[in-house]
């Protein structure tokens, strides 16, 4: 058995390079080396997602997650407890990197109505960005879940504890100004997604609110209504899941006027399309803030305080399909926009 530990050990290793050797490889079938660089994707992706951190879990679970991560000893509650913050560490990056790119999309396709320009400059303007925050996020999210997943098989190798009451209850939280730190974490991600998005002002004015003020009420006050009529406490139906649900009816609602505004010959059917191309986008951007900002936050405190287990399978779907059918959505709407743009070969 100690002969071929090591070989073993060793193969593991070399089978590890050789990927690492792959993927170079296929990055350099690309072409010239792409400039992956948007640092205001990248600040609000990493510093919202610790904002968000702080929101969900006190400074002790925080430092109890990284002890464990780093191989330190630990109780399996507290290897459970560290096993979910770093799982809720990876969603929280997974979700703004998809937030930050309809933001950025919608807040460029705002301005877009007085700027032309050809396709190049129309994907360096619009997509590029967009396309680079949820590489962002989706990045520090698959390194937020190595140990995660690391963590997962510790309590299963490990022999049973004596004191099983002990090993069932979760880590606890300490009382002091458990109060203002979500209140921290909400002002910290506020100033970031301000500080990140410079023309996020322009969202306030008046004559805009008729492009995206009714996707607001569509999935706000769906998602709302919907936890009312099923109960706050509802483990099956989640905040996060209300949100998902109602930002897919919403985008569905959306695009169902784009193709009516298409078949419309009068004037106003560029308006329409306008108007249907904003409402997707909004209806993505506010069903991702209340994943984040609510639904999220509302499970791990459940989560953390014993009331469930584990967070709900509906609200994991929630978390990692829709930020997946976001970036679908943002391709189709940045299709759409540069179809004007397109040569006429007829």
């Amino acid at each position: 058995m100690t002969s071929t530990n090591p070989g073993k050990r060793y193969l593991i290793i070399a089978g590890k390079m050789l990927l690492i050797v792959i993927v170079a490889m296929g990055a350099l079938q690309l072409g010239p080396p792409a400039s992956y660089i948007e640092p205001s994707g990248f600040f609000f992706v990493l510093i919202g997602g610790m904002a968000l951190l702080m929101i969900s879990f006190p400074g002790a679970v925080i430092r109890c997650a990284f002890r464990c991560a780093a191989g330190g000893s630990g109780s399996d509650a507290e290897i459970r407890t560290s096993t979910h913050f770093w799982e809720a560490a990876g969603r929280s990056f997974w979700i703004l990197g998809g937030l930050n790119g309809v933001l950025n999309m919608f807040l460029c396709f705002m301005g877009m109505r007085t700027m032309g320009g050809s396709i190049a400059e129309s994907s360096s303007n619009y997509l590029i960005p967009s396309l680079l925050s949820t590489f962002y996020g989706w990045l520090l999210a698959v390194i937020c879940f190595v140990p995660c997943w690391k963590l997962l098989g510790i309590p299963q190798n490990r022999p049973p504890s004596a004191d099983t009451e002990q090993n069932q209850m979760p880590v606890s939280v300490g009382r002091p100004g458990w109060r203002f730190r979500p209140l921290l974490g909400y002002i910290l991600f506020l100033i970031v997604l301000v500080l990140t998005n410079y023309d996020l002002p322009e969202m306030t004015d008046p004559d805009q609110w008729h492009a995206y003020g009714p996707s607001l009420f569509v999935v706000l006050g769906g998602a709302f209504s919907l936890i009312l009529f099923t109960g706050v406490n509802n483990t099956k139906l989640t905040a996060s899941a209300a949100f998902a649900g109602m930002g897919f009816i919403g985008t569905l609602m959306g695009f169902i006027q784009m193709l009516i505004g298409m078949t419309d010959t009068d004037s106003q059917g560029v308006g329409y399309i306008f108007n249907a191309l904003v409402f997707v986008l909004f209806a993505c951007l506010n069903a991702l803030l209340g994943m984040a900002l609510i639904g999220a936050p509302l499970e791990d405190r459940a989560v953390r305080t014993g009331r469930v287990k584990a967070p709900s399978a509906f609200s994991r779907v929630s978390w990692y399909v829709f930020p997946l059918l976001s970036l679908i959505t943002l391709i189709l709407v940045y299709i759409v926009m540069i179809t004007p743009l397109l040569p006429d070969h007829g």
